[in-house]
């Protein structure tokens, strides 16, 4: 037969059972702390959040791009950010800084609404205030921003070939 547990012994076990709560609160302040200065995958992995939003304009674009397109060119990253939107599941593979600290590269991979794998680059800045920008991405069938085109019409000529005598 059990005795009942002492009042001592019943002190004891609620106070390490606060000391646990207390410890998963610590922990928990500890996460957001890691919220409020995402590194560039985090802020790679919201790219893909902002592209899911009805109408990502004005504020949102600024605080995510590195150099927000101006008023004209915003319909073709708005198009760029409607392919994003598709993906599910993603996840950050590796992350690389060549240039420093401050430029990174963040490689993910996705899967699509068929089932398969797809793979995206996005390239990020650290702005002066320490936060992580948005520079380039790219990914099957969309890159932001867009390649640029050579000068031209992209015709050329040459000579004819001669003719032989």
């Amino acid at each position: 037969m059990r005795s009942q547990p002492t009042i001592a012994e019943s002190a004891r076990r609620a106070g390490a059972g606060l000391a646990v709560l207390l410890l998963v609160a610590t922990c928990a302040a500890c996460g957001r702390d890691a919220d409020v200065e995402p590194g560039p995958g985090a802020t790679a992995l919201e790219l893909f959040e902002l592209s899911r939003e009805a109408d990502p304009r004005g504020e949102m674009l600024e605080a995510t791009f590195d150099a927000p397109p101006p008023a004209d060119d915003r319909a073709e990253l708005l198009d760029a950010l409607e392919l994003l939107a598709a993906v599910d599941e993603l996840s950050v593979v590796d992350v690389q800084t060549p240039a420093g600290p401050r430029d990174a590269f963040v490689d993910l991979d996705a899967t699509l609404p068929g089932g398969g794998l797809a793979h995206y680059t996005v390239r990020l800045r650290a702005s002066p205030d320490d936060t992580w920008r948005v520079s380039w991405f790219q990914g099957p069938g969309v890159e932001w921003p867009p390649p640029r085109r050579g000068r031209g019409d992209g015709l050329s000529s040459s000579a004819p070939p001669e003719s032989p005598r």
